[in-house]
């Protein structure tokens, strides 16, 4: 089977419900302990062995791209300064956390929803399958990514990620069905179990996206529906952002 080893990261919304922060700082760069959400799904990534990702971004991303890019200055300095004390910061945790993955960024003008924004990947997807990642979530213990890619290598299909949510927010989500379909945010869900931000899709998917993203998805005939080994967090709202920075910090080293 062939080894999947491009993806496709969304980052170009508004992010309205972290206003006014959001205004200066985009929401994937906003902390997780010591690193921002983006770092996270990027090391996700990385562990599964995808080595080609492409970033769609809004207005304003430069931090962003400044966090993944070399530091020289920094560099430099670290360098300096552990030549005379023992306590340095190394190098190598600092900057340039990914050096072994090719980084491309395009910028969305005018992000229109996450089908809109997934157009823009057409090109370099090329005609290879891909991993579509949301920056809303956020894993820990476990791989959904790996999960993804073993079960491609074994059955060949796409594949969504889910995971069970409290029945009182499954209204919030994409529900899925028992016959693999996305409902989007029913007035009375059927099911708990909703699809949270990792898609294996093949290389025509971007052809098939009209303006809704669940229909697209709806439409991919033999896919796999995982269910996460994975602890998952969805930092896109409040709540699940302080919720998974409290277990970052339960489970950061002293």
């Amino acid at each position: 089977m062939t080894k999947i080893t491009k993806a496709v990261i969304t980052a170009g919304g508004y992010a309205t419900r972290f206003l006014p922060i959001t205004k200066a700082v985009p929401k994937e760069m906003l902390p997780l302990g010591d690193k921002p959400v983006i770092h996270y799904i990027l090391a996700e990534l990385q562990a599964a062995g995808i080595t080609d990702v492409l970033l769609l971004i809004g207005r304003g991303r430069e931090c962003l791209m400044n966090y993944l890019d070399k530091n020289y200055e920094v560099d430099d300095y670290l360098a300096r300064r552990a030549a005379q004390t023992q306590d340095a910061v190394p190098v190598n945790v600092t900057t340039n956390f990914f050096r072994d993955m090719n980084l491309f960024f395009r910028r969305v003008p005018l992000p229109q929803g996450v089908a809109d924004c997934v157009k823009h990947a057409r090109g370099f997807v090329g005609n290879e399958p891909f991993v579509l990642a949301y920056c809303d979530d956020v894993f820990f213990d476990g791989n959904p990514t790996q999960e993804m890619l073993d079960a491609y290598q074994q059955t060949g299909k796409s594949a969504i990620i889910a995971a069970p949510v409290p029945w009182e927010d499954a209204h919030r989500y994409g529900i899925i069905t028992a016959d693999g379909q996305i409902i989007e945010k029913p007035a009375k869900p059927t099911s708990n179990l909703v699809a949270v931000g990792r898609y294996l899709m093949p290389p025509h998917f971007c052809d098939t996206l009209g303006t809704d993203i669940v229909a697209a998805l709806n439409q991919i005939s033999t896919k796999n529906i995982i269910t996460t080994g994975a602890k998952r967090f969805d930092t896109g709202n409040k709540y699940g952002f302080f919720a998974a920075f409290q277990y970052v910090m339960q489970h950061a080293s002293k």
